[in-house]
């Protein structure tokens, strides 16, 4: 059992931490609730892990989803692969594999952050798994020539590296980063850090991405915990690497398509990373059976766990004609 700390704020009840062995024997931990219900996948971004989720799961499962909520290979409560590192193509597999194994042919995807981009090469490579998909503070499709013929100039990554220095220390100085951050302490108080408060960009002020008061001290080192393991620290690094170095890839990634699949786009207005107009424009073009994209105001980058009952409501009222099957 995964317990949150006694916070009075967290409204998390605990939750059965499952295992399931998928492909390549990679050992999957996740949680499973409402079994039997409309399955809904839920796919953690950096610095998390399924217990971002803690705060949706349940209302969810109430509301009539089977909500599964996995730690990607090497993540919280999921061991590292034997031989090598998950990168975002494998845990997309690993994710279907995970689903099948639980008999689900078909569902609903939720992404944030990272695991937007395991989303997208999942729903290029498996379009016909997924049902419908709620995507928040993310990545869109890497097709920038076509935004740019559509009026929209300028590269989302490049964007987000001019707001925040960790892009390129995480995807090009991971070592060097690790070397410094040699303790488990060290580690998860660079962590918390991404929830409360931290100098992003070398000589401005220290800020937040969430909105204000999203996450106390508590709840930062709930959210914190699992990444004081250092191999695990180092993999989860990985994920800024690959998409700055494709070639580290596991197989060639699809995440330069516009997707056909109905989705609802949320971005908190307070994510000064990825919440702005040329992010929405994008979204406009990149998504071709689009709801939103919608800007939270007084939400920041963890959307889910800052409004949670919005989210709930709003993956509830995308999907009732599904439940109501």
């Amino acid at each position: 059992m995964t317990t949150p700390p006694a916070n009075r704020q967290i409204h998390a009840a605990s939750f059965e931490v499952r295992r399931t062995t998928v492909r390549d024997n990679a050992e999957i931990a996740y949680i499973r609730e409402g079994v039997g219900g409309l399955p809904l996948l839920m796919l953690h971004g950096w610095p998390s892990t399924k217990r971002i989720f803690y705060r949706n799961i349940g209302p969810l499962a109430e509301a009539g989803f089977e909500v599964i909520a996995p730690d990607a290979s090497g993540w919280g409560d999921s061991p590292p692969r034997a031989d090598r590192w998950t990168d975002q193509v494998m845990a997309g597999r690993d994710s279907v594999a995970l689903m099948e194994a639980l008999g689900h042919e078909r569902f609903v995807l939720a992404a944030f952050d990272q695991g937007t981009i395991v989303g997208l090469d999942l729903v290029n490579r498996f379009p016909e798994r997924i049902l419908r998909q709620v995507l928040w503070s993310g990545v869109v499709p890497f097709m920038w020539d076509v935004y740019a013929a559509a009026g929209i100039g300028g590269d989302m990554i490049e964007e987000v590296v001019a707001a925040t220095d960790h892009i390129l220390e995480h995807g090009n100085h991971a070592d060097r980063l690790c070397a410094g951050l040699d303790t488990a302490e060290a580690r998860r108080d660079y962590v918390k850090g991404f929830y409360t408060t931290r100098v992003w960009k070398a000589g401005r002020p220290a800020t937040g991405i969430a909105g204000p008061g999203a996450f106390d001290e508590g709840m930062a080192s709930f959210h914190a915990e699992p990444f004081g393991d250092a191999r695990m620290f180092r993999d989860s690094l990985r994920w800024y690497e690959t998409p700055l170095h494709p070639e580290t890839f596991s197989e060639p990634p699809l995440l330069a398509q516009a997707s056909d699949v109905e989705t609802l786009f949320l971005l908190g207005a307070h994510d000064f990373t990825t919440a702005n107009a040329n992010t929405a424009r994008r979204i406009a073009v990149a998504y071709r059976n689009l709801v939103g994209p919608f800007f939270v105001d007084g939400a920041g980058h963890f959307l889910s766990w800052e409004c949670p009952r919005l989210f709930n409501n709003a993956v509830i009222s995308f999907c009732r004609d599904l439940l109501a099957r």
